[in-house]
C-alpha cells in the first residue's frame, strides 16, 4: 500500500513537472505562423518526430512557422523559437545568440573528422592557398581518406584542379611519402596524423618535428540543427542524445527529422562552429 502511494505521489510530481515546463518551440519554413501544437493533418513522420521529442524532453512541443531560414534564424534569435535547421548563410548573422549541435551524415560519407594538412618544416607555406601547384598526397580513396580532406582544402580555396593528387594507401603512408620528397604536402584525417606523429618515448617528444602543419580542421557543415546559446546545457545534452540513435529507435520521425538531407544516415554531434570555416588547435 505505502508502495502504491509512493509511486503515486512521484507520478504526480513529473506530472506536475511536465505541466510547468516551458514549450520546446521548433522553427520550420515555408509560411509565417504562431508556434502553436501540431494540427490535426501532420504527417505520420511528422507527429512522430514531435510526439518524440515530447516524451522525452518532459514538455509540449509547439511549430513556428517562418517565411524562410533567415527569418527562421532571426526569430530563433530574438528567443521566438529554441531550434532551428540552418545553413551557413543564415547561421553566420546569429552566431553570437545560437550554435549548431547536430548535423546528419550520408550514407556515403565519412563522419566530419578532422583533416591535417601539413608539410616539410622547410617548406614556406603557412595556409592551404600556399599549396596551390604543388603535390598533395592523400590516405587512400575512402571517404575518410579522400573526399573529406579535399572537402577541406576546396572550401580554402584550394580545388582539386589547382594541385596534383598522390593517392596512397593510407594516411600513414602518404606520410611516409612526404618524408621522402614524393610530395609536397599531405592531407590526411587526424587519426593517421595521430598515430604517426604521437610521442611514444620521452627521449622522442615530437616525432614529426621535421613536419609542419599548416591547417587542421573539420569541413563545414552544410546545415545544422542550431540551438540558442541560451538554453540550459541539460536541455541541449537531452536532444543530442535522443536525436543520435534516432535512426535505430524511431525510424519514421528519422526520415521527417532529415528530410532535408540526402541519403541520410544517422545525426551526429556538432561542434558549436560547424556551420562556419574555422580551424582546429
Amino acid at each position: 500500500m505505502r508502495l502504491a502511494a509512493l509511486a503515486l505521489a512521484v507520478a504526480v510530481v513529473f506530472t506536475a513537472v511536465g505541466a510547468r515546463a516551458e514549450p520546446f518551440r521548433i522553427a520550420v519554413t515555408g509560411a509565417k505562423a504562431a508556434c502553436a501544437p501540431l494540427g490535426g493533418d501532420a504527417a505520420v513522420g511528422e507527429r512522430a518526430y514531435y510526439d518524440l521529442l515530447s516524451k522525452r524532453l518532459a514538455r509540449p512541443v509547439l511549430k513556428c512557422g517562418y517565411a524562410g531560414v533567415a527569418d527562421a534564424a532571426a526569430g530563433l534569435a530574438r528567443g521566438e523559437a529554441d531550434m532551428a535547421w540552418l545553413d551557413p548563410a543564415a547561421f553566420a548573422p546569429v552566431r553570437a545568440q545560437t550554435r549548431a549541435i547536430l548535423t546528419v551524415r550520408g550514407a556515403r560519407e565519412s563522419n566530419r573528422i578532422a583533416v591535417v594538412v601539413a608539410v616539410r618544416a622547410a617548406n614556406t607555406a603557412r595556409d592551404a592557398v600556399a599549396l596551390k601547384g604543388l603535390s598533395i598526397g592523400f590516405g587512400g580513396r575512402s571517404p575518410a581518406g579522400l573526399a573529406t580532406p579535399q572537402t577541406v582544402l576546396a572550401e580554402r580555396g584550394l580545388p582539386p584542379a589547382s594541385y596534383s593528387a598522390k593517392i596512397d594507401v593510407d594516411g600513414d603512408q602518404a606520410i611516409a611519402e612526404l618524408r621522402a620528397g614524393r610530395v609536397d604536402a599531405v592531407a590526411v584525417h587526424a587519426a593517421a596524423w595521430q598515430r604517426v606523429c604521437r610521442m611514444v618515448s620521452p627521449k622522442v617528444p615530437n616525432p614529426c618535428a621535421d613536419l609542419r602543419i599548416v591547417l587542421k580542421a573539420r569541413p563545414r557543415a552544410a546545415e545544422a540543427l542550431v540551438v540558442r546559446r541560451d538554453i540550459p546545457d541539460e536541455l541541449r545534452y537531452r536532444l543530442i542524445g535522443l536525436h543520435m540513435p534516432m535512426h535505430l529507435e524511431a525510424p519514421a520521425a528519422f526520415a521527417f527529422a532529415t528530410l532535408r538531407a540526402k541519403d541520410a544516415a544517422e545525426f551526429q554531434p556538432a561542434e558549436a562552429d560547424a556551420l562556419i570555416l574555422a580551424t582546429l588547435k
